[in-house]
């Protein structure tokens, strides 16, 4: 596997982890728009903004295609689903990446995910905050 389909792989593992770890924290408690806030974005970034943005990036890498995928569900399924066609297409992928990466928009989408990575990674850091203030 190449390193940018690596990079990808893991960016979208990292924010479906920090998805699933954020939901095990119990926010009821709390009274801070900070907090609440953050459990907010996280869900919105797992369950909405991140199928698109990845639908979006396989169509500009030609994904779409070579693997058949249905239209992109706002769920974290989803995100699992194209996870596991990194794994089990690798090859496929790879070829897109080195076919489509000079073009400015497949490079854009791939900025745009790195982006989303760590917005997820603020939000988070927010509630396991609030999850270890609350475990004292």
């Amino acid at each position: 596997m190449t390193a940018r389909l690596q990079q990808i792989q893991d960016a979208l593992k990292n924010i479906v982890l920090q998805y699933i770890d954020a939901q095990k924290i119990n926010i009821e408690p709390s009274y801070s728009t900070r907090v609440n806030s953050a459990e907010t974005h996280i869900r919105i970034i797992a369950e909405k903004r991140l199928p698109f943005l990845i639908y979006d990036l396989m169509q500009h890498l030609h994904v779409l295609d070579k693997i058949e995928f249905e239209q992109p569900q706002a769920s974290v399924a989803y995100v699992i689903q194209v996870i596991a066609s990194i794994t089990n297409f690798g090859t496929i992928w790879e070829q897109c990446l080195v076919q489509r990466l000079p073009y400015t928009n497949t490079q854009l989408a791939l900025n745009n995910l790195s982006e989303l990575e760590a917005e997820m990674d603020t939000y988070y850091q927010i509630i396991v905050g609030y999850g270890a203030h609350q475990s004292k």
